[in-house]
């Protein structure tokens, strides 16, 4: 019988050790693989933040007359891509982690030059492009409805054709996001800002959304 027990207590050992060891190498493979993704993003953004400012300068400089959608094409599906690899980032490495959070204030960054490069496009080629401004929280109480909002948004960006939208966390602690929130008057999460002028809050279907779109 001790003999028995001394063999049950071994397996028992062995057993805690073999899953302390998966469990650890399972983290810092999960880890790994985050902070991998966190590189390449910031590899990303800058590269993204350059191709804006590059033809944005090189319009507004030495080719006024162009007005091709090719690029500008590109660097807006680039900047949606980006977006929803800090959504991922901020599930595996945390929503308040300061890494994750530094990359979401560039991208909130990237995302403004690309609305005024938008802006200018519109003014002197005459497009039509439609820009939505989503202002989101992360908070506990408002994430389901953040959500809601945003799967809604992704519906109508897949209807319209000449639509970019651009999503802000409403808590983001920078004086870029603090801006724009007094500058549309923005004061609850859930809230659209279509064209620059028109404010829709916590939108519950499409059509409340497409009907202001030019």
């Amino acid at each position: 019988m001790a003999d028995r027990k001394i063999q049950s207590k071994k397996r028992y050992v062995l057993a805690f050790l073999i899953g302390t060891f998966i469990f650890i190498n399972v983290f810092f493979l999960t880890y790994s693989i985050s902070y991998f993704e966190y590189q390449r993003i910031s590899s990303e953004q800058q590269q993204l933040s350059y191709d804006i400012f590059k033809d944005e300068l090189y319009y507004s400089l030495f080719d006024k007359n162009n007005c091709s959608l090719s690029s500008l094409s590109k660097i807006s599906e680039d900047l949606r891509f980006q977006g929803s690899i800090i959504d991922e980032l901020e599930k595996k490495l945390g929503k308040n982690n300061q890494g994750v959070l530094f990359r979401k204030k560039f991208y909130s960054l990237i995302e403004l030059e690309h609305f005024e490069f938008i802006g200018k496009m519109n003014d002197k080629c005459k497009f039509n492009i439609s820009t939505i401004l989503f202002f989101y929280s992360n908070e506990d109480k408002d994430i389901k409805n953040s959500e809601s909002v945003g799967r809604l948004l992704d519906s109508v960006y897949t209807r319209n054709n000449d639509l970019v939208i651009y999503s802000f966390d409403i808590n983001l602690d920078d004086e870029l996001i603090i801006g724009l929130k007094k500058e549309y008057l923005i004061i609850e999460p859930f809230t659209i800002i279509i064209n620059k002028k028109i404010k829709v809050v916590d939108p519950k279907n499409i059509e409340e959304i497409e009907k202001y779109l030019s």
